[in-house]
C-alpha cells in the first residue's frame, strides 16, 4: 500500500512540475543534419538547435527533458495532444501555424535538390524536377509555396532515413533528394558520395526556423522570456 502511495505521489509531483513549467518536454527532427539529429535511434538528440535550446531554457530557468526518438510526424501529433511541449526547430507552414505557437526566429535555412554531378546539366530550376523521381525525408515541408507546387507538378516519395535517401540518388534509383542545403553539404562531405552528389542551384526555398510549442503546454506562459533568451543567443545558431 505504501509503495502504491509513493508511486501516486511521484506522479503528482511530476504533473505539478509540468503544470508550472519547471520542466519542458522537448524533441526534434532526427534527420536534420546539423540542426537536430541523432547518430542512431538510441543516441541523444544533438545539433545547433539543441545547443541553442539548452542555452535558452537555462537562461529562463526551465529544465529540459529530451524525449526518446519518435517519427517527425508523430512529434507534431504529440504537440497537438499536449504530450510534447516543444519541437526545438521546425519550419512554418499554414497548417502548423493554425495548430501551434511559434517562437521568434532562431535561424534561416535554404533547401535544395541534391543530384548526381554527372546529371547537373539537366537541372537549372524547380521546373527541371518535373517528370523525375524525387525523394524527401518523411514529414518534410519546404514552405507553402513550394509544397503546393510539388503537390501539383512533382513526383516525390518520402523516406524515413537520410542515409538511405542519399544512397538511392547515388545509385540512380531516384533522381533527386530535397533537403536542407547546408546540412546536406556537410553530410555528403563525410560520405562515400562526396565526389558524386551536389546540390542544384538556385535553392528551392528559403525558410525561417522556429521553436514550435504546443498550445496546451504550461510553458506558453513563459513565451516572452523564451523569446527574449532566443534574441540573446540565436547569433550562435
Amino acid at each position: 500500500m505504501l509503495r502504491i502511495l509513493i508511486i501516486i505521489l511521484n506522479g503528482l509531483l511530476i504533473s505539478a512540475a509540468q503544470a508550472t513549467c519547471e520542466t519542458i518536454r522537448v524533441n526534434g527532427e532526427h534527420n536534420w543534419f546539423d540542426v537536430s539529429f541523432r547518430e542512431n535511434s538510441q543516441a541523444p538528440l544533438q545539433g545547433l538547435a539543441v545547443e541553442l535550446a539548452n542555452q535558452v531554457f537555462a537562461d529562463v530557468g526551465i529544465k529540459v527533458d529530451y524525449q526518446a526518438m519518435v517519427p517527425w510526424k508523430r512529434q507534431f501529433l504529440q504537440l497537438e495532444t499536449g504530450d510534447l511541449d516543444l519541437i526545438i526547430a521546425a519550419f512554418y507552414n499554414q497548417e502548423r501555424g493554425e495548430k501551434f505557437i511559434f517562437s521568434e526566429t532562431i535561424g534561416v535555412e535554404y533547401s535544395s535538390a541534391f543530384i548526381r554531378k554527372d546529371q547537373a546539366l539537366n537541372y537549372n530550376d524547380v521546373t527541371s524536377l518535373m517528370g523525375k523521381r524525387g525523394l524527401q525525408i518523411l514529414g518534410s515541408s519546404f514552405g507553402d509555396q513550394f509544397d503546393s507546387y510539388a503537390g501539383q507538378h512533382l513526383t516525390i516519395s518520402e523516406m524515413p532515413d537520410l542515409d538511405r535517401a542519399l544512397k538511392l540518388v547515388a545509385l540512380q534509383r531516384a533522381d533527386y533528394l530535397l533537403y536542407a542545403t547546408h546540412g546536406g553539404r556537410l553530410k555528403i562531405a563525410n560520405t562515400e558520395y562526396a565526389d558524386l552528389l551536389v546540390d542544384m542551384q538556385p535553392s528551392i526555398s528559403r525558410q525561417l526556423i522556429y521553436m514550435v510549442m504546443s498550445k496546451s503546454s504550461p510553458c506558453v506562459d513563459h513565451l516572452q522570456d523564451i523569446n527574449r533568451a532566443i534574441r540573446r543567443y540565436r547569433d550562435d545558431f
